[in-house]
């Protein structure tokens, strides 16, 4: 029995070998199965992140050639900071100037005599200096005689009037007033409607715009810049000259023709920074020299400069000293303050005169601005605007 038991328990023992034996052998094989396939994700993985890596690569590539496209374009179209130079003639040549009003400005009002030495004043009150007639019962005025003929076919019945104030239309009514003494209806108002007088081109570019006197027009007595409905340049013929002296400011003297084989071009617009037009005859006259650049206000150095101008009869260029700049102004128009140099100039005109506004300035071979105003204590010195400001203002940059 104890032999058979010992047999028993040793075949036991053999089994249970066997089985721990198999176990390991399904491990070693089950944990070689997990290696293989743990390896072929890890590839799986790496050949992923491969893949994604050259598309990436591949972006930053094409980024980098599109860029590099963009810089060439950049660079062949000037880039974007890079403006185009506005290329002109500095003209020098004095013109006779002549705007029509939009509609009659009122300078002011005045009392009308009428009956037994009576008088009254219809238009106190109601009009102010500087106001614009643009209508009288509805039809357009667009000069003296015919705001006259329209008050005589009212007669005494009260008109309506159009008018402009500070930019603004508005209708008054004003009933005019019989004038034993001139024999009319009148309204009781001094009026205007066009002006004229002599200044000179600053600019003139390749297809005829040109830009003249540096400032606007104003009205002589107002002071107060004109609203014009049109206007034209003509030939003028210098006659004299008045020197300037202090406190008494000198002036170009000449005659202006007014007819058709006079002619030059029209005005456009009538501005702060100058009068602007279309030169349609004998542009060449005011080509004067080679084509120049308007140089930008922030390259204007002070020093020595140059002034344009025929008023000698002779087209030259006469030595000025920019003394300040002053870019931040309010008034554009005294944006360079300028002293004259030139003897020669100074012998003519004793400095700057009325009729030199708008004589091109000159400096390093660029129009740099025109002259504009004069110290009336010093006929010598004076103001002048960029060329950059005109150039603005006249839509060619």
């Amino acid at each position: 029995m104890a032999e058979n038991s010992c047999k028993a328990q040793k075949t036991r023992i053999t089994e249970k070998q066997q089985r721990s034996r198999l176990r390991r052998i399904y491990f070693l094989l089950l944990t070689a199965v997990l290696f293989a396939a743990g390896a072929q994700a890890g590839l799986l993985f790496h050949v992923e992140e491969r893949l994604a890596g050259m598309a990436n690569a591949a972006a930053v590539n094409n980024n980098a050639s599109a860029g590099e496209e963009d810089i060439r374009e950049t660079l062949a179209s000037g880039g974007d900071k890079k403006e185009t130079k506005t290329m002109v003639y500095a003209a020098g040549e004095p013109v006779g100037i002549y705007i029509k009003t939009e509609g009659v400005l009122v300078l002011g009002t005045q009392e009308v005599k009428t009956e037994n030495n009576r008088s009254c004043s219809p238009a106190e009150h109601k009009l102010e200096s500087g106001d614009y007639i643009l209508a009288v019962n509805g039809e357009a005025v667009t000069s003296k005689p015919q705001l006259i003929s329209y008050l005589q076919k009212n007669e005494d019945k009260e008109a309506v009037l159009t008018i402009e104030r500070n930019g603004e239309k508005q209708k008054i009514k004003i009933q005019p007033a019989y004038s034993e003494e001139d024999d009319c209806y009148q309204i009781g108002a001094w009026i205007r409607n066009d002006t004229q007088g002599i200044g000179t081109v600053t600019y003139i570019t390749e297809d005829g715009n040109f830009a003249a006197l540096g400032h606007g027009i104003s009205d002589c007595d107002l002071g107060v810049q004109m609203d014009i409905s049109g206007g034209s340049v003509y030939q003028t013929d210098i006659t004299s000259i008045t020197k300037g002296k202090a406190k008494d400011p000198g002036e170009v003297i000449g005659t202006i023709d007014y007819v058709p084989e006079k002619y030059l071009g029209n005005i456009r617009i009538n501005t702060a920074c100058g009068i602007f037009g279309v030169m349609e005859n004998q542009q060449q006259t005011f080509q004067n020299g080679p084509l120049m650049e308007v140089a930008d206000a922030s390259s204007i150095k002070t020093g020595k400069a140059f002034i344009r101008s025929s008023i000698s009869g002779e087209n030259r260029d006469y030595t000025i000293e920019i003394e300040k700049i002053s870019l931040g102004r309010k008034d554009a128009q005294k944006a360079l303050r300028i002293k004259i140099t030139d003897p020669d100039l100074i012998a003519l005109t004793g400095g700057i005169i009325q009729g030199l506004s708008g004589s091109p300035v000159i400096q390093n071979g660029k129009l740099i601005g025109a002259v504009t105003h004069v110290f009336v204590d010093d006929p010598t010195r004076g103001y002048g605007i960029c060329a950059e400001t005109m150039v603005e203002e006249a839509g060619e940059r």
